[in-house]
């Protein structure tokens, strides 16, 4: 079940998480990390062009065996030449990860494909795949309601969708069978809600009191059942069969071990009934920085 895995890139060149103690890993971390999970047969690669110098980081490993996927930026307000834009930042990635094809595009920003240049930037990623830069052309996305609008007028290879036990739109909005039918892979993300659901009790910030007693449960409920939250969050997003990939944030070779021996000791434990629908909580993108 391994090959499910993908090495999530994000704070490989910058601080990222949840932690107040978030640091960038060094690069001899991220070398042990890669070749770790590489010994494993793990050797897909999730990057983005907006993850500070993470790019030019994997640009100084040998990756030639792996396979690369990564996101276009924000399309610029008055971009003059789309096409133009699209090609020289697959350009741009190719070279600071040196690699001849990119295996995944995604664009970072899907509500770019609900804009008045939406046909022109599809035609674009349509193009980019035509000539061989790119396998697969796809959105990663927060928003279902984006992702309903955008596949009513486009096809897309693959899509990139946040799922964890707390954020299960994805099961709720029965989602896995539209896509299906539509022959679209799907790679989960934020698997652990951005660490807040590895986060003991007693640690969750004020940030979360809101949902104090969504947390009380989460814990009671690992404690009741004697499973790690590691292990628990493993546990869910590998009970369903129609999820393709499986991203996972590492931010240590220690951890990277956890999480890959969980997926061999994963079972059907996890809680059932146990999420939110509040957006505030479950999109990231929404927490208050203090």
């Amino acid at each position: 079940m391994k090959s499910k895995l993908v090495i999530g890139t994000a704070n490989f060149g910058q601080r990222y998480g949840i932690s107040k103690k978030k640091t960038k890993l060094s690069f001899n971390n991220i070398k042990k990390i890669l070749n770790y999970a590489n010994k494993h047969d793990v050797k897909k690669l999730d990057t983005a062009t907006v993850y500070g110098n993470t790019e030019k980081i994997l640009g100084k490993l040998n990756l030639k065996k792996n396979e690369i996927y990564t996101k276009l930026p924000k399309l610029p307000k008055n971009c003059r030449n789309i096409s133009q834009w699209v090609f020289k930042n697959i350009k741009n990635s190719s070279s600071l990860i040196k690699t001849k094809k990119i295996n995944g595009i995604f664009l970072h920003h899907a509500e770019d494909l609900l804009s008045e240049n939406k046909r022109k930037l599809y035609v674009a990623l349509q193009e980019v795949k035509k000539k061989g830069l790119v396998e697969k052309i796809g959105v990663s996305i927060y928003s279902f309601k984006t992702l309903e609008k955008i596949l009513k007028e486009f096809k897309f290879d693959i899509v990139q969708i946040p799922f964890n036990i707390f954020d299960r739109r994805l099961e709720h909005f029965k989602f896995f069978n539209k896509l299906k039918k539509k022959k679209i892979e799907i790679y989960v993300r934020s698997i652990f809600l951005k660490g807040a659901l590895l986060l003991k009790e007693k640690k969750v910030s004020k940030n979360f009191y809101k949902w104090k007693s969504l947390f009380k449960l989460w814990n009671s409920w690992l404690a009741d059942n004697k499973v790690t939250n590691l292990q628990a969050c493993i546990n869910y997003v590998f009970s369903f069969k129609e999820v393709d990939k499986i991203i996972i944030g590492v931010n240590s070779l220690k951890q990277t071990k956890e999480i890959f021996n969980a997926v061999e000791n994963k079972t059907n434990l996890f809680p059932k009934n146990l999420f939110s629908n509040d957006e505030n909580l479950i999109n990231p993108n929404k927490w208050k920085k203090k």
